[in-house]
């Protein structure tokens, strides 16, 4: 099937990445595990949607849209092990919208789980619930995932960067590009079609 994926910049794309859970070399986990992933929110999903229908679902003009890390949270599904809760902000609730609205009248029958949320961490099932709990507790320990509280709203915060380079902290990415992915057999087999850069709002 087809996604649409918000990614990030470049730059904040690969602080993230570098942030991201590497597979444990003091157990053993299954090869599915910690797969090397691109940080995205999947807008929507879809098996029967062709690239030409994704790209119709589209806003035109497509805005840049901040994504607000909200809460570290491990879930029941592969593709939802470890994850980061986003803000439903008015923006990203407006274009998940449209897109799901314009994949239906497709007839596509998209399909967003537990939206918005950017995985941190793809787990098999045959690792269990406990690896996945055990990623995100590590995650806190190494204080690689910090709560913080903003006037009584919750959220989390990344820090990013090796040692060597000093640290960056991120509690939200700018969604800048979004991305048509194949997502079909292995993460690794996963295939990016086509990259559409949002247009900044001049005023």
């Amino acid at each position: 099937g087809l996604s649409l994926w918000l990614v990030p910049n470049a730059t904040q794309r690969q602080l993230l990445q570098g942030a991201f859970p590497k597979q444990p070399k003091a157990r053993q986990v299954s090869p599915a595990s910690y797969p090397e992933m691109t940080p995205h929110v999947t807008l929507a999903s879809s098996r029967e949607a062709t690239q030409d229908i994704t790209l119709r679902a589209l806003p035109s003009p497509l805005r840049p849209i901040p994504v607000q890390f909200q809460r570290l949270e491990v879930g029941d599904h592969y593709f939802r092990s470890v994850f980061i809760s986003a803000k439903k902000t008015a923006e990203l609730v407006a274009l998940h919208e449209h897109i799901m609205a314009a994949l239906d009248r497709d007839g596509a029958s998209p399909s967003a789980p537990a939206f918005p949320h950017m995985s941190i961490s793809y787990i098999a099932d045959v690792d269990g619930y406990a690896e996945r709990k055990r990623a995100a507790d590590e995650l806190r320990a190494s204080a690689v995932v910090e709560d913080s509280e903003t006037g009584g709203v919750e959220a989390v915060v990344l820090r990013c960067g090796g040692s060597g380079e000093g640290h960056v902290f991120l509690s939200s990415f700018e969604g800048t590009e979004v991305w048509i992915v194949r997502c079909e057999g292995p993460v690794q087999d996963w295939q990016v079609l086509q990259k559409i850069s949002t247009t900044p709002d001049v005023a």
